[in-house]
C-alpha cells in the first residue's frame, strides 16, 4: 500500500509503506545480499571473470561518469536509488542523461527511494513529466542493464568506497526477485503532480530555489529548462503570490510553506 502526504504549498510526497510490504521487501532482498557478499568473497579471492569492482573512494564526479558510461550502452535500464544524499543539482546531469536515453528508445524504470531525501528532490521528481520514474520503497541501491549485468554497492578497499558489476543468471534473477518487491510498493511519480494551493510541481521546486537566491540562468541549468520556461514560471509565481519582485516572491513562499506546514 502506498500514500501521498501533501503538506504545506509544496507537495511533498513520501512513499509510506505498511510493514508487511516492507518486510516483503527486505525478504526479497536476502537473496541478492548472499549474491552480492558471495561475489564480494570471490574477487578478494582473485576469482574475477565475473566481478568487477571499481574503487572511487570520495571520488564522486568518478563514480557517476562510470554508471554514465555503463548507461550509455544499455537498451534496458532498472534502477533502485536512494535521494537520501542527492540534491536537484547533484541530480541533474543523471536526469538530463536519463531524458536522452529515453528518448533514444532506452526501457528505463526508475524507482526511487525518498525516505530519507529532501522535499525539492522528492517534488523535482513528480515534476519530470514524461520521465519513468517511480517512488518506491529500495533499501538497496542497484542498476540492472538488459537483464545481464547487476551494479551494487562492493566491498570496501583500503577503506573505500566502490561499486561492483556483476555478470551471471544468478545475479540478474536475485536482482529480479528484489525488484518485483520494490514494484509493489511504487507509485509513478507524475502521478502525484496534484497542485497545491495554486502551485504546479514544477513551480514549487522553481519557489525553492528562488529561496536560495539562485537567478534564472542557474535554475535553468539545474532543472534543464530554458531560461524563457524558468522566467514564465517566475512570473506566475509572482501573481499566485501577488508580489513583484523575485525576492518577495521567495520570502513570501517560505512564509507560506511554513504556514502551513
Amino acid at each position: 500500500m502506498t500514500i501521498g502526504l501533501a503538506t504545506g504549498v509544496g507537495i511533498v510526497v513520501r512513499v509510506l509503506t505498511h510493514f508487511p510490504a516492507r518486510q516483503r521487501v527486505w525478504d526479497a532482498s536476502l537473496r541478492l545480499q548472499v549474491v552480492r557478499a558471495r561475489s564480494c568473497d570471490a574477487w578478494a579471492a582473485g576469482q574475477r571473470r565475473d566481478v568487477q569492482v571499481q574503487v572511487f573512494g570520495p571520488d564522486n564526479v568518478g563514480l557517476r561518469d562510470w554508471l554514465h558510461d555503463l548507461c550509455w550502452d544499455c537498451s534496458e535500464l532498472t534502477a533502485v536509488t536512494s535521494t537520501q544524499c542527492q540534491s536537484v543539482e547533484s541530480f541533474a546531469p543523471s536526469h538530463k542523461l536519463n531524458q536522452v536515453l529515453v528518448e533514444r528508445g532506452c526501457r528505463m524504470t526508475s524507482f526511487f527511494d525518498t525516505t530519507s531525501g529532501t522535499d525539492a528532490m522528492t517534488e523535482f521528481l513528480i515534476a519530470a513529466d514524461g520521465m519513468p520514474y517511480h517512488l518506491a520503497y529500495g533499501p538497496i541501491q542497484l542498476k540492472v542493464f538488459d537483464c545481464e549485468r547487476v551494479v551494487l554497492e562492493g566491498p570496501l578497499v583500503e577503506e573505500q568506497r566502490s561499486l561492483m558489476l556483476i555478470r551471471g543468471q544468478e545475479a540478474v534473477n536475485a536482482a529480479g526477485q528484489y525488484l518485483r518487491a520494490v514494484r509493489e510498493t511504487a507509485v509513478r511519480a507524475s502521478a502525484l503532480d496534484t497542485p497545491e494551493a495554486g502551485f504546479t510541481s514544477r513551480q514549487q521546486v522553481i519557489a525553492e530555489l528562488l529561496c536560495e537566491g539562485c537567478t534564472d540562468d542557474q535554475i535553468a541549468e539545474r532543472l534543464d529548462l530554458s531560461v524563457r520556461s524558468v522566467r514564465y514560471e517566475v512570473a506566475r509565481l509572482l501573481d499566485v503570490l501577488q508580489v513583484r519582485t523575485r525576492f518577495a516572491a521567495g520570502v513570501r513562499y517560505a512564509r507560506t510553506k511554513a504556514e502551513l506546514s
